[in-house]
């Protein structure tokens, strides 16, 4: 695949606003500040119901710092963000400086010094909340949050960067959090590559740097070290933010200046690295050899090349990878598979802070593709010399425009658009903002072509990710201890540079699947209705008009009893007969999610196969044919299935080296259910599947099936009859009892003592998981599950994490499995003992309970709590996709009840906290012995240093 132009508009849910007003392009507010949008902008009106009254400003602070105002009066959630330009390059002397001073950001300010009274507010508030350190930035944001509560928000989340406390009660304990995540990422393969890199890369850039930290790094850094470098780095002249509320502009102007305008503009200037390579030229032709953790397979190629190649008016990186990392037909990818080479492949421009700019292609080996990597590497060139051997076609940057003005014009809500928008504000500028973001505002074919005459042999940088390695592996990095090899690729370079086009290679035809005609058809406010119920199964309409949007979508689960929950063997064959219906369809299905028109099909629920097509109507049952064409004959063959059943088994082998909270979740589903896989039984049923046994399964595979459909957007009653028709004569059978193709059931526990199971692992950490069985599911059930979780999440992050110190992974949460309501907490930690870990659990719900009859903002936690789960369900759906999917899942797990929200908005009414203190007491308290607990031991010994171990009984 192509790595995405900046932003794919649908896909990623990204929006864009309308202009402030038709007749004024430009006005002054207020507060003093301009708001202007680019003219290509004002010229497509924005169609979505939903956004007829949003506008969007921007504005410079007095102080220098610079921001995008998004006001949507009918928003069901509000966000802020805000970026600076220092990151981890600044941090100096102690590595891991700038990503401890985020750290502690969060834990307390002069105005509002308790150290969790932030996350509380926003968690209280239905909010999200998030922080992370890059290279050359750092970015801070809240989203989601209920729309009453931003005004508290933004002041508690602005009062971070002027006024910090950190606390040296604080310094301490962060500074174990921080060296808790870097051994949590010490055997996860992606931050083992990037140390690699940077042992590699030039001394005198800053990408060498270690820019987690660790105890090791940071040991010296004390309160006064952290204020110093906060007022040398973090300033006004730096910092970007954006705002999405209810208010309009001119008020939302006015709280941005309240909230940022008094944060110092300190003058400082950005750090630059032009003139500074990433990597040094003695690594342009080398390949170096990585050692992974799990069984990976990955070719990676890569070119420093002039920043100017990122320009964001043409955009050449982003046609250019468009190019090759095309999937459809005559692509690089398919002629790798039509060989046997490659599994995937990717291609894309990667931005190492403002003046430096990698283009990387990426493949995904198979096991011939690994032992065949030279001609493999020789076939990227033959496509680049392909490529460069005629121009870019235009109807590409066509095409591309086009697809994003549709996007444009119907757009639909995003609760993270304020961080988004934060993000592509600080790389597009004020100027522009957010037209480049958006589209590409001018063709040069040229542009494209001068960035593919820098893409040769000799420039190159090689990377093999593999258990097999043809070169020694002399070294080991010195953070994350992955061990490396160096090859000099000096035979192989000559052959490589003096490759010609390959005829077979093309850059990508028109796209058949781009929407040229997008009628709205009407639509009834009235709830989804039962279009179909006969033996064979059941299909529901629901033509929608709240949204709005030239959108549906195809919904249709086929029960069959040839897949079961509790046969291995019957899911290993699902899915790789899934994986082939998959390969069949990738070269088509690209060119159609290209276009904003998208298909899915999955293995539902262990009891069936699943198909979804969603995205623009007009060209929705053309797609939905092909797929039903490659879903009736998949066209098996030997190689490709010795290629998909060996990885496969990787897959299912590699969970052995999930982290160790994940490992413990999945014993969890073990245990819960009654029918379950775990993944060590699907790779010893995978080993033993033939080529034979898949054929005989997809011959029966829908020769008895029952059909659960669900069609709901722009589109009419004959169209969904028409879906109904395709499947049933597509995809011909018998109907089967319903009540033959049930998905598992769950164990009931039994209540007379909490249990536990135990689990060796063969990584590094131990894991706790911890879950409370609360009684199978009805309304209030649901709401005191609810209310439960919300008010325990804070608290429970704050003491396990903050304080104590357990482990740098601490959550705790809600889930349901078939109409069964659970609690569950979970901790993976480098330092503690499982059985310390789940006493701590057990000793934090004592003390929650007591807090919600003794403390002393419990009613007021309460009453936001409440109010802000309200305000959600009376508007739960941002857009249409979404509500279809609820409705699908009403339609068939809750028996057509699509009053559902109703009735739990009722019920959230009635609920007193004195009912949830009852409730809690029934659930939580010690009289519910309905608990499970997973105990994951890793398998080192830094984790065991402080354990206790039964005396020898002789003394």
């Amino acid at each position: 695949m192509h790595r995405p132009l900046l932003f794919s508009l649908r896909s990623s849910g990204m929006l864009c606003m309308r202009s402030l007003a038709n007749t004024q392009h430009a006005r002054r507010l207020a507060t003093g500040v301009t708001t202007s949008l680019p003219k290509k902008l004002q010229d497509i009106p924005i169609l979505t119901k939903q956004l007829k009254d949003r506008t969007l400003a921007k504005l410079t602070l007095a102080n220098g710092i610079r921001g995008v105002l998004i006001s949507d009066p009918g928003t069901p959630t509000t966000g802020a963000a805000l970026s600076v330009e220092a990151g981890s390059w600044r941090d100096g002397k102690h590595e891991g400086t700038a990503h401890f001073l985020e750290h502690m950001l969060f834990l307390g300010t002069k105005s509002y010094p308790k150290e969790y009274d932030y996350e509380r507010f926003i968690y209280d508030s239905n909010g999200q909340l998030n922080g992370y350190t890059a290279s050359d930035h750092s970015l801070y944001y809240f989203t989601s949050l209920t729309p009453t509560a931003f005004d508290g928000a933004l002041d508690r989340f602005s009062k971070f960067f002027y006024e910090p406390l950190f606390n040296e009660s604080c310094v301490d304990r962060e500074m174990n959090a921080v060296h808790q995540e870097y051994l949590k990422n010490v055997e996860q393969d992606g931050w083992r590559i990037l140390h690699v890199r940077k042992a590699l890369s030039n001394p005198e850039h800053p990408f060498s740097g270690f820019n987690t930290g660790n105890l090791d790094t940071m040991k010296l850094i004390n309160q006064e070290y952290l204020k110093d470098w906060f007022k040398q780095n973090y300033s006004a002249n730096l910092m970007y933010f954006a705002l999405l509320g209810r208010d309009p502009i001119e008020v939302l102007a006015q709280k941005a200046e309240k909230a940022f305008g008094g944060i110092p503009n300190n003058e400082l200037v950005t750090l630059s690295t032009a003139g500074c390579p990433i990597f040094p030229s003695s690594l342009h032709g080398t390949l170096v050899w990585v050692e992974p953790i799990k069984n990976l397979r990955e070719l990676t190629l890569s070119w420093e090349v002039p920043i100017e190649f990122a320009d964001m008016a043409t955009k050449p990186a982003a046609l250019a990878s468009h190019a090759i990392g095309y999937e459809g037909r005559g692509s690089l990818l398919s002629s790798l598979k039509r060989d046997e080479l490659a599994e995937g492949l990717s291609a894309g421009k990667s931005h190492l802070g403002a003046d430096n700019l990698l283009f990387e292609i990426s493949v995904s080996l198979t096991d011939k593709g690994l032992k065949q990597w030279r001609d493999v590497v020789q076939r990227i060139f033959e496509a680049i010399e392909s490529f460069k051997a005629e121009a870019c076609p235009k109807y590409l940057y066509d095409e591309i425009n086009y697809i994003r003005k549709v996007g444009y014009q119907y757009q639909q809500r995003n609760a993270d658009l304020a961080t988004s928008y934060c993000g592509m504000l600080r790389k597009e500028g004020m100027e522009t903002f957010p037209a480049r973001s958006y589209f590409i505002e001018r063709f040069d074919a040229s542009g494209v072509r001068a960035l593919l005459d820098h893409l040769v042999p000799q420039s190159c940088m090689y990377m093999m990710v593999s258990q097999k390695s043809e070169a020694p592996l002399e070294f080991t990095e010195k953070w994350m201890g992955a061990k490396y090899g160096l090859q000099r690729l000096e035979a192989e370079l000559p052959k490589w540079a003096a490759t010609s086009a390959s005829p077979a290679i093309k850059f990508p035809e028109p796209n058949r699947f781009v929407p040229t005609n997008l009628p709205l058809e009407e639509r009834s406010g009235a709830p989804p209705q039962l279009l179909v119920d006969q033996a064979a199964g059941k299909m529901y309409f629901y033509p929608d008009e709240e949204f709005l949007v030239p959108e549906a979508a195809y919904i249709f689960n086929i029960k069959t009893p040839a897949i079961r929950p509790d046969n291995a063997t019957s899911l290993v064959l699902a899915s790789l007969y899934n994986r082939f219906v998959h390969e069949r369809l990738n070269e088509l299905s690209y060119d159609a999610s290209s276009a904003g028109l998208h298909y899915d099909i999955w293995v539902h629920q262990d009891t069936g196969v699943a198909m979804q097509i969603d995205g623009y109507s007009e060209k929705s049952l053309l797609l939905m044919k092909e797929v039903l064409e490659r879903l009736r004959n998949p066209e098996f063959t030997e190689g490709e299935f010795a290629i998909f059943k060996e990885s496969l088994v990787r897959s299912y082998k590699n969970a052995a080296k999930n982290p160790p909270v994940r490992q413990a979740m999945e014993k969890v589903s073990e245990t819960i259910y009654e029918q379950y896989c775990s993944s060590d039984m699907l790779a010893k049923a995978a080993n033993d599947v033939t080529l034979d046994d898949l054929r005989d399964f997809s011959r029966t595979l829908f020769s008895s099936r029952y059909i659960e459909a669900f069609a709901g957007g722009n589109l009419t009653s004959a169209s969904a009859m028409a879906a109904w028709e395709l499947v049933l004569a597509d995809l011909p059978g018998t109907a089967c009892d319903p009540s033959s193709v049930q998905k598992s059931g769950v164990r009931p526990m039994t209540g007379d003592r909490p249990e536990f199971r135990t689990k060796d692992l063969g990584v590094k950490g131990n894991a706790l998981v911890w879950v409370c069985e609360l009684g199978k599911k009805d309304v209030w059930k649901r709401t005191g599950q609810q209310l439960l979780a919300k008010l325990s999440k804070e608290p429970f992050y704050t003491e396990l994490r903050t304080k104590q110190q357990t482990g740098y992974i601490v959550s705790s949460g809600l889930f349901e499995a078939n109409k069964q309501l659970y609690l569950q907490a979970a901790v993976q930690s480098s330092t503690h003992d499982p059985r310390d870990l789940l006493a701590r659990i057990e000793l934090f719900q004592e003390a929650f309970l007591r807090d919600l009859v003794e403390s002393a903002d419990i009613e007021s936690r309460f009453d936001s709590v409440k109010h802000s789960l309200l305000e959600r369900l009376r508007q739960p759906y941002d857009t249409l996709a979404s509500k279809l999917r609820f409705f699908n899942y009403l339609a068939y797990e809750e028996n057509a009840n699509f009053l559902a929200i109703s009735e739990r908005i009722a019920a959230l009414e009635r609920f007193t906290l004195d009912d949830l203190r009852k409730f809690a007491k029934e659930t939580v308290g010690r009289t519910n012995r309905r608990r499970l607990a997973v105990l994951a031991y890793g398998n080192d010994d830094e984790s065991k240093e402080f354990c206790y171990r039964l005396m020898n009984s002789k003394l």
